[in-house]
């Protein structure tokens, strides 16, 4: 689990890469498709397409010779420092289908197949654990086998999802005409992608932060327990961000026809389901928190620690979403600016803050508590 735990943040930026494409490119095809221009929504497309090709030889390149050194700036024992470098090779070598994963999961979106989108991604999530069961228990493969396991599941959303825009079902098509970069477009996806990009990467920056002070101020053990905490409260987080990124090709399309008043109504619904969901989470982890260190094999004094992390964090969920659906609003009606202060006030200064002032006051507590306190700050920012 520590291992798992140091490694994951690498894979997320190129996650964040891919997400940046596939949510800007298709917030820019929504809205082209708004305005009955199709021409142009399969032009945006096959640019996309062409950034992901680049996006992947990059990440693949720069991200697996990097991470070696940047695992050695933790400091952790030689065992899980091994280990966590072998799983990080493994998915960042393979990263090109992560990169085409989300990157398409934002077009398929947008070109107005969000169910299928969704089957997609749960049959690849299935098809993971299936896969973690048969190379980490069965064929005895360790860490090794839940990266293999992760690999071929993403290999299956890859295919499939690029597969849509070719088999003639989609409104938008990918045509091997528009597989080239257009200078206006490419910028017009980057500037469109930094809001979603940030998501991602906030989300990469956080996690190594509470891994280095979860390290500094509770050893292997502080490490083990955040792993836990880092896969229970993603899922939170994921929902509110899920409920944001499903508004962005309604917002999107409105916004392109000029049905003001329909987004204002889809924009306080967001913030309201948010909200709920937010509550939601936090009474289900109050609930569980005692239970789930079990489901991860951890006892004794680690599972008391990761069953108080959890606890601690229960805080941040009812108004995180303010956060999450205000950065999709602005984005989704181009007020990027507006949108990347919300985005990345959470990694570049909120975070960093109250991580590392308040372990002084309350020690690896302060850890968990720093998740709270920055959604609270950016609330009232936000409010």
């Amino acid at each position: 689990l520590a291992a798992e735990g140091l490694a994951y943040p690498f894979t997320v930026f190129v996650t964040a890469i891919g997400a940046g494409i596939g949510v800007g490119g298709g917030a820019l095809m929504s809205t082209s498709i708004g305005r009955g221009r199709n021409d142009l929504a399969e032009r945006i497309l096959g640019t996309m397409a062409f950034m992901m090709v680049c996006a992947s030889v990059l990440t693949a390149t720069v991200f697996t010779f990097a991470c070696g050194p940047l695992l050695a700036l933790f400091g952790v024992s030689a065992e899980v420092g091994a280990l966590a470098l072998v799983y990080a090779r493994i998915l960042l070598i393979c990263s090109p289908l992560q990169v085409f994963t989300m990157g398409m999961l934002g077009a398929v979106r947008n070109d107005g197949f969000p169910r299928k989108a969704m089957r997609v991604m749960v049959a690849g999530f299935a098809i993971n654990i299936f896969c973690g069961w048969l190379f980490v228990i069965e064929c005895g493969w360790g860490v090794a086998g839940g990266a293999w396991a992760t690999v071929v599941a993403q290999l299956f959303t890859a295919v499939c999802l690029s597969a849509h825009f070719l088999t003639g079902r989609s409104h938008v098509k990918l045509r091997l005409a528009n597989l080239r970069p257009v200078k206006q477009i490419c910028a017009r996806v980057v500037s469109m992608g930094v809001s979603p990009l940030g998501v991602q990467i906030a989300m990469a920056v956080s996690m190594l932060m509470h891994n280095w002070q979860a390290l500094a101020w509770g050893g292997d053990l502080g490490v083990a327990a955040y792993a836990v905490v880092s896969y229970i409260v993603p899922i939170g987080v994921m929902l509110q961000e899920g409920i944001a990124e499903g508004m962005q090709p309604l917002m999107s399309f409105y916004y392109g026809a000029n049905l003001a008043a329909r987004r204002r109504i889809t924009a306080r619904f967001g913030f309201l389901t948010a909200m709920a969901m937010g509550v939601s989470c936090s009474y289900i982890l109050y609930l569980t928190a005692p239970y789930i260190p079990a489901f991860f094999s951890l006892t004794g004094e680690p599972a008391k620690v990761a069953s108080r992390g959890l606890l601690l964090s229960i805080g941040m969920f009812p108004l995180m979403g303010l956060a999450k659906v205000g950065a999709s609003c602005f984005q989704s009606v181009g007020r990027l600016r507006d949108a990347a202060t919300l985005t990345y006030g959470d990694p570049l200064l909120l975070q960093p803050f109250f991580l590392w002032t308040l372990p002084l006051f309350f020690g690896l507590d302060g850890v968990w508590l720093a998740m709270t306190f920055t959604n609270v700050a950016l609330a009232a920012i936000f409010g």
